[in-house]
């Protein structure tokens, strides 16, 4: 069987940027408590009228053209988002419009911050089986659209910016480059954990919505933080191991770690867990804040071409989000 590789990556982030001192007349907060609690000290907010899909071509073009293609290349179009263009259809369906794809198949997947190592698994599978031959995996977040900075809210509403970053994954045509493995985990127990309650059919009721859902502000996420803190140091802890035990290697084997850009602190407590040098790890939630599914590849595609990641580089990804989900995937770039 065939084995497959990531082409080329791609980024876009508004250029609208948000110091913490901007979330101050948002919120009720400070600078010092964001920079202690999250390392956050910007990040990027897109206009009014732009929406996932539209960060998303941008992204994808990007990666596209990054693996040395044409759009009318890609076999099959893979997109993560929580915060769609619509409740209904897929946001991939609209994106699919605006890249110009007609008639390829397209995949939503709803995996949260754990999007893009969800993706490269199903592109993986179905490249290595000769399904297709190159497939568009793309995430997309617009959370400024929903931040809610009153007391309930704040806590998650201090870390979210927008963007999007995409890969191309297509065969590894006999090269030793290629996706190495992607090991996949999830434990719905934890759910309610991070989530939004409304709109939704398990209210107890016949509404879809009403306005006491707004007012009680079961539209908006909600977060155990301490949960959700210890879920992501441990499973993205045990990410990295796991994927060095499948493998067969040591942690000085790989030559970049790089996770989901959460919280500054999680990524240290992350680091003094596994014992992976610091000067090895890829971060840029300082920059960006947290953008969901977007963070990681967006950090690969920017560990790429600040030239921290090389040809033959070992590069290990770890994601844990809301659901919980998480899981790794290893490549050989």
């Amino acid at each position: 069987m065939a084995s497959s590789r990531i082409l080329g990556s791609g980024k876009y982030v508004p250029e609208k940027v948000v110091t913490n001192f901007d979330v101050m007349k948002m919120m009720d907060t400070t600078d010092e408590f964001i920079v202690e609690r999250t390392g956050v000290r910007r990040r990027r907010h897109a206009e009014a009228d732009v929406a996932a899909s539209d960060l998303a071509v941008l992204a994808c073009k990007a990666a596209v053209a990054d693996a040395g293609l044409t759009m009318d290349q890609i076999d099959l179009l893979i997109m993560n988002t929580i915060t769609p263009d619509h409740a209904d259809p897929g946001c991939a369906f609209f994106l699919q419009g605006k890249l110009g794809l007609p008639g390829i198949a397209v995949m939503d997947i709803r995996q949260q911050c754990a999007g893009l190592i969800y993706g490269l698994s199903i592109a993986d599978h179905f490249v290595r089986a000769g399904t297709y031959r190159h497939v568009l995996v793309v995430c997309a977040e617009v959370l400024s659209k929903r931040i809610d900075g009153s007391y309930d809210g704040r806590n998650i509403a201090i870390l979210l910016g927008d963007g999007a970053g995409a890969v191309v994954v297509g065969p590894a045509d006999g090269s030793a480059k290629g996706i190495r493995s992607t090991l996949l985990h999830a434990d719905g127990r934890g759910a309610k954990a991070l989530y939004t309650a409304a709109p939704g059919c398990a209210l107890g009721r016949k509404e879809h919505i009403t306005n006491e859902d707004i007012e009680a502000g079961r539209v908006h996420f909600r977060m155990d933080g301490k949960a959700v803190f210890n879920g992501g140091v441990e499973k993205m802890s045990e990410a990295v191991f796991e994927s060095l035990r499948v493998n067969g290697l040591k942690l000085s084997d790989i030559d970049v770690l790089i996770p989901h850009q959460a919280n500054l602190r999680m990524l240290e407590a992350i680091i003094t867990r596994t014992g992976f040098p610091k000067e090895k790890v890829y971060a840029n939630v300082v920059e960006y804040g947290n953008i969901a599914s977007a963070s990681l590849p967006i950090a690969f595609d920017e560990a790429r071409r600040s030239g921290m990641i090389r040809d033959g580089s070992l590069v290990l990804l770890v994601a844990f989000g809301s659901g919980f989900v998480w899981g790794s995937a290893l490549l050989r770039m």
